[in-house]
């Protein structure tokens, strides 16, 4: 059975059953008995959400986002969460029961790993970007299948291939969940991340679009067909019993958006990072075309910790990665580029990193 059949046919059940869940805007003028505005704050500032959109949180600013959102990265349809952990531990154990297999690149993001957790589904990690190991993976299982990865991994900077991955998809009856926390706002022509860039949005499940990283914002939108989103509202348990959103954070990523489409300079990123790349001395580098990224390799905690304490007393802020974030042996400095860095700033990070070589 197709996700989409299977979404269709519970919520199906949802309206025989007479627990189908909608979304309402309700007129300014109605008489108030049903928010959580208890003392009237939010009525009196025009700025709190007053409950979970299934109760009195939705408005039509959220609604007309959802839908700039969706034309902007050319999905059918979106829905607004709070945090990208918000949405990935809520759309994960939606789509899963106990009939469904996950599988997920081993260095997925924690928010990602806990949607896993949560759910119904047996789940089975595949070494990083190794589709031979996915298909090998795929090839021993039945029922309901979901693979996920990010667009740009947060520590090693690197991407998979997405055609690749919708092609396994393809040819094994799998969807696929994309997270574009580090991709969104760099990657792609326009910089709305590899999906949007590649218009694959009809042929992926789930595109999960956190905005605390390039958009500069907070909330996370999940972009995918009408019956994704019609099914989240119905089953998305992160969604349906979380306060919306305030207008104020609705605001200010209309806001934050509509810049991004204009910004010119984006390609700095890439120019500074480039820059930094052919003039590090280190050798264990990791790192990826479309992403901010670079990871310098130590292996060694306490000299690590030493270049960390060394770079903060030359005014440079840059976090040693340790165990268990990253694998033993992997630990790094984990460098991220700006488009306000100057090129006197990465000369005095390459001086310090290449006295140390």
């Amino acid at each position: 059975m197709s996700f989409n059949k299977y979404m269709l046919n519970k919520i199906n059940e949802r309206h025989e059953s007479g627990l189908y869940r909608e979304l309402s805007i309700y007129p300014t003028s109605s008489v108030d008995f049903s928010s959580n505005d208890y003392l009237g704050i939010a009525k009196s500032n025009s700025t709190g959400s007053t409950g979970s959109r299934l109760i009195s949180g939705n408005s039509k600013k959220i609604v007309n986002l959802e839908n700039t959102f969706s034309k902007l990265v050319g999905s059918e349809a979106s829905l607004f969460f709070s945090s990208g952990y918000q949405a990935n531990v809520g759309l994960i154990p939606a789509l899963s029961d106990r009939d469904t297999v996950i599988f997920y690149d081993e260095l997925i993001h924690a928010s990602l790993r806990d949607g896993i957790r949560l759910s119904l589904a047996s789940s089975f990690s595949f070494r990083h970007n190794d589709l031979g190991h996915l298909e090998s993976r795929l090839s021993n299982s039945n029922g309901k299948k979901i693979i996920i990865a990010e667009a740009v991994y947060s520590m090693d900077g690197d991407s998979p291939c997405v055609d690749s991955l919708i092609d396994l998809c393809n040819r094994y009856g799998a969807e696929l969940i994309i997270d574009e926390a580090h991709s969104f706002g760099i990657s792609g022509v326009k910089g709305l991340g590899l999906v949007a860039d590649k218009q694959l949005s009809s042929q992926i499940l789930a595109t999960v679009y956190p905005l605390g990283k390039a958009v500069g914002s907070s909330g996370c939108f999940i972009a995918g067909s009408k019956i994704l989103r019609e099914y989240l509202i119905n089953f998305c348990r992160s969604f349906i019993y979380s306060t919306a959103p305030s207008l104020s954070i609705v605001k200010e990523v209309g806001s934050q958006l509509n810049e991004l489409i204009f910004l010119e300079n984006r390609n700095k990123v890439i120019e500074n990072k480039n820059y930094f790349l052919e003039r590090i001395k280190a050798k264990n580098i990791l790192t990826g075309q479309n992403s901010a990224i670079v990871s310098v390799q130590y292996g060694d905690s306490k000299s690590l910790k030493n270049i960390e304490s060394l770079l903060f007393d030359n005014g440079i802020v840059v976090k040693a990665i340790l165990y268990p974030t990253v694998a033993k042996g992997t630990e790094r400095l984990r460098i991220c580029f700006h488009t306000f860095n100057s090129k006197k700033e990465i000369d005095l990070l390459l001086n310090i990193l290449n006295q140390d070589n």
